[in-house]
């Protein structure tokens, strides 16, 4: 996602990374549209952790676990940081 490489170059902003992972004004979250913001909420959450902003961390590392859980290596990366600072579903 070009968006959270600029966001981490210094270059772009959370409000873009969450832009571009929007899903369809559908309704219905496809997989394709899940696993965006799996990935837009986990860097996110790395974001603010790197940034010392812990509750915002938090709040995406929740998200992408729990809210847009994925079952491959970076949703499960999304699982582990959950589950190593103790967080739970909303």
């Amino acid at each position: 996602m070009k968006e959270v490489h600029d966001l981490f170059g210094g270059r772009g902003s959370v409000a873009a990374v969450l832009e571009a992972a929007k899903p369809d004004a559908d309704g219905v979250l496809s997989d394709s549209e899940r696993n965006h913001l799996c990935y837009a909420h986990l860097y996110l959450g790395l974001y603010y952790e790197a940034m010392g902003d812990a509750a915002k961390s938090d709040e995406h590392i929740r998200l992408a676990a729990f809210e847009y859980p994925m079952e491959h290596y970076m949703g499960k990366t999304a699982q582990v940081h959950a589950k190593l600072r103790g967080l739970t579903k909303p």
